[in-house]
């Protein structure tokens, strides 16, 4: 296995602003899972599942934990009081075409553990029940939107709403065409007309659909970005041509992520040429022998992918990584120290360029 690293919470002690447990294990919190629905701005209802930090005192048996989608066992609480002694920061996940809400709940449950309050809803049109095909052109530019109305659904209805900072913000994780909502948001434009010259000489994924915003609604610049994310992870993100003029606009960090045998989101085709683009502090990760899926739970819910077996890297090796250096990641953006002593201890893991 090879991690390439380019570039590069555990629980926050308040008076030190050191992290205390490693980043890379089991946080200091219980988590719970729930899930909710809000009306977007254009008038969707979108499920939507939330994990965050909870107290119990008793040890979680299996009829204790969530089932997502009441079929994929997860495991946290099903439910329960969150913990908010103070206010909790935020993510806010997408999922990937043809994806659910719950797609990556190791990462999920995992962050909640470090007392983070996750949001993820369904992309209604593009999950793995009801995706259509002829909607791509309004999911271009509706996913983010999707993401910031379920921000304000948290902070403004949720039964979680007592527990953040509504000036706070939030992060932004996605996966694939998740991968390119977090950039849209992240501040990412999109120009229609660098995108169609783009396509005109490589092609791309969304092209076509591009082609069909442009001329349904005219061509130009489209602004999907959110000024309340401060930090960005894009987990292989996918239509670099579709972010192609705009990826220099962002001014937050992001940390990138790739598998070295993804062959629908390729490192060479699609992951570098996103991240060299990049003109904001950045970093990149690859892993060599992991997949597309590698970085959800994909392999619990179908087990066909190739990724789901060797050669690839197990996805709980994956899972492991990505867990340790996105909750690093975060804790760095947010000005908590000490991190960087449990990232060290990979250096095993990792080949830097």
């Amino acid at each position: 296995m090879i991690v390439l690293l380019l570039g590069c919470e555990a629980e926050l002690n308040q008076d030190t602003q050191m992290l205390t447990f490693d980043p890379f294990e089991q946080g200091e919190w219980d988590v719970a899972a729930d899930d909710g629905h809000f009306i977007s701005r254009h008038g969707i209802e979108h499920d939507v599942y939330m994990w965050y930090p909870t107290r119990q005192d008793d040890s979680i048996e299996d009829e204790d934990k969530i089932r997502y989608g009441d079929f994929v066992p997860g495991g946290v609480w099903d439910g329960g009081l969150p913990q908010c002694s103070t206010h909790r920061p935020v993510v806010m996940f997408s999922h990937g075409n043809m994806g659910m809400s719950f797609q990556s709940f190791f990462l999920m449950e995992h962050l909640a553990s470090h007392g983070y309050i996750v949001v993820a809803p369904d992309h209604v049109g593009n999950t793995y029940l009801d995706n259509d095909e002829s909607r791509k052109p309004e999911l271009i530019f509706r996913r983010p939107e999707d993401i910031s109305d379920a921000f304000d659904w948290l902070v403004n209805e949720s039964k979680l709403k007592e527990c953040v900072d509504s000036n706070g913000g939030y992060a932004i994780v996605g996966h694939s065409f998740g991968g390119y909502t977090a950039l849209a948001l992240s501040g990412a434009i999109i120009d229609t007309e660098a995108t169609l010259n783009h396509c005109d000489q490589f092609g791309g994924w969304l092209c076509e659909h591009v082609q069909t915003w442009s001329n349904d609604y005219g061509s130009g610049l489209y602004d999907r970005s959110d000024q309340r994310v401060w930090a960005g992870i894009p987990l292989t993100p996918a239509a670099y041509e579709t972010l192609i003029g705009g990826l220099d606009n962002i001014s937050i960090a992001q940390q990138v992520w790739g598998g070295g045998w993804d062959d629908l989101t390729g490192v060479s085709d699609v992951i570098r040429p996103i991240y060299q683009a990049l003109t904001a502090e950045k970093s990149m990760a690859v892993v060599e022998e992991a997949g597309h899926y590698s970085f959800t739970n994909a392999c619990q819910i179908v087990s066909t992918y190739p990724d789901c077996e060797e050669p690839f890297l197990s996805t709980e090796e994956v899972h492991y990584l990505v867990n340790g250096f996105a909750t690093s990641f975060l804790a760095e953006q947010r000005g908590i120290k000490g991190w960087e002593d449990f990232v060290l201890e990979k250096e095993e893991h990792i080949l830097w360029e």
